[in-house]
């Protein structure tokens, strides 16, 4: 008995160990030791090709800790009410390796910020020099794509410029944060490149396929320009835009290769796999590195297969993917299903009897709001009345609810940053007050804990939660799609 004691003990502590070499550790003391103040971090996850956003307050003591999950050196983004001086693009830029913890002292009373902890050395240096680096996101669609593309070069001259007259004002300045630097530049400058050609392509996609089904030149040379090992060889840590950049540049890139309109073969017969299949083709041909390259398939993976991971498709994987991205990809698989797993009764008990205003966890207010509903499917659906793509799926609301109305369903509608009396009026006009409907516009900060919780990228998002309180999917298929809707319901019943 005592020899099995010590077995499981053993066991408990390996457990402990990997699991703290796969997170990173951020701890933040305010001088003052200010209650309430609140900071946003943000982190790229590197399976989903997008970034996660936390709200941490300080406690009684000035305090908040925050573990995040870390497969790789990440590229931590932290802004803070107080005025964090000596940061570059508005924000304190962390890198931080797997299993480290990062220690923040924010000296609010002196106006100073110190680190201290593992990677402390070069965190310190964008305090002591500073680099204000212009940045260009989100204005691209006020220009043709040409005059975007020579705004954006001229942007990224500058940059260069910045940093070359620090590193020569600085001969002492280490050289793996001058070189971070270079790298932030070029990932701002490559992402925005991408962006410029996907936002028009798109924007112009109508008028390309009335005359071809081909990606026109113009589009295929600024992508040409961008796509090089400079800009997508990791030198050192990967920043967080990263991410997204690679994600466009596989979009592009099959949409180049494989022309706009696309036929499926009819002996295919697992369409995710053949379409992962082709994504991975584009991936092997880029020029890139394997790091990147394995980064890419890894995002693709999770798009396309999520948890649904069948013999065939592992026996795929293991000829794409490295050892330790398989076991990466196999990790973040086992922690989703644990994330979105339901809760026990007692726990579910707990939650009903805590008020909702005095939650600030986003898996307990979402436990909370479902809570009323189990034994019935979930159906909910995120959105906003400022959102466009959200209005147009809201008028298919009354056709999706004559689709499921002999299924056991209860929609819930989470309204995000909405005024309230457009919210109610909108409620009205789209019909989401019948009798299984439920129409909520929680606070700012516990809707963005919600969100982040459940893993969302855009608006409209649709989720379906089964009847035992587990998240099914945060890619549910949309109301305009309410076959699709039926079948994927029917299967959670069955």
């Amino acid at each position: 008995m005592r020899f099995k004691t010590i077995i499981t003990f053993l066991f408990a502590l390996t457990a402990m160990a990997v699991k703290a070499q796969n997170t990173v550790t951020v701890c933040f003391q305010l001088a003052s030791k200010a209650k309430g103040e609140m900071a946003t971090l943000i982190y790229p996850d590197f399976f989903t090709g997008s970034t996660t956003a936390l709200h941490p307050v300080t406690n009684s003591e000035g305090r908040w800790t925050v573990t995040i999950p870390a497969y790789r050196t990440l590229h931590i983004q932290i802004w803070d009410s107080n005025k964090i001086q000596g940061v570059i693009w508005g924000a304190l830029n962390l890198f931080c390796r797997p299993g480290t913890k990062a220690e923040i002292l924010l000296d609010d009373i002196n106006d100073r910020c110190i680190f201290s902890g593992e990677n402390a050395e070069m965190h310190n240096i964008q305090i002591t020099h500073p680099l204000k680096m212009e940045y260009f996101h989100g204005k691209m669609f006020n220009m043709d794509m040409q005059e975007a593309a020579g705004y954006i070069r001229n942007i990224y001259k500058d940059n260069c410029h910045r940093i070359d007259t620090l590193s020569k004002a600085h001969p002492e300045l280490s050289k793996a944060y001058v070189e971070s630097l270079r790298q932030l530049t070029r990932y701002g400058y490559a992402m925005d490149m991408t962006q410029n050609v996907l936002g028009h392509f798109f924007d112009s996609m109508t008028k390309i396929m009335a005359k071809r089904n081909d990606m026109p030149e113009e589009y295929l040379d600024l992508l040409r320009e961008v796509e090089t090992e400079a800009l997508l060889y990791p030198q050192s840590p990967l920043p967080c835009d990263a991410v997204t950049y690679f994600c466009d540049i596989v979009r592009l890139e099959e949409i180049a290769r494989k022309g706009i309109i696309r036929e499926l073969p009819d002996d295919i017969k697992d369409p995710q796999l053949y379409a992962f299949s082709q994504k991975c083709d584009v991936i092997n041909s880029l020029n890139a590195s394997n790091d990147v390259k394995q980064l890419m398939k890894v995002y693709c993976s999770v798009q396309h297969f999520r948890q649904e991971i069948t013999p065939e498709r592992e026996a795929f994987l293991r000829n794409q993917l490295t050892t330790e991205s398989l076991n990466m990809l196999r990790h973040y698989s086992e922690n989703k299903q644990k994330q979105f797993a339901n809760i026990s009764e007692k726990e579910v008990e707990a939650l009903e009897e805590a008020p909702i205003d005095s939650l600030v966890d986003g898996k307990d207010i979402f436990q909370k709001l479902i809570a009323p509903y189990r034994g019935r499917v979930v159906y909910i659906d995120v959105w906003g009345t400022w959102c466009g793509p959200c209005r147009a799926e809201m008028e298919f609301v009354p056709q999706l609810h004559e689709a499921l109305k002999d299924l056991p369903v209860t929609y819930m509608y989470l309204a995000n940053k909405s005024p309230e009396e457009l919210w109610k009026k909108s409620a009205k006009k789209y019909g989401l007050e019948g009798a299984d409907c439920v129409n909520l516009r929680l606070p700012d900060a516990q809707q963005s804990a919600v969100e982040d919780y459940l893993g969302l990228k855009g608006y409209p998002t649709f989720l379906l939660v089964a009847p035992d309180g587990t998240i099914v999917t945060n890619e549910a298929p949309r109301p305009s799609a309410s076959y699709d809707v039926r079948k994927a319901i029917q299967k959670i019943i069955e």
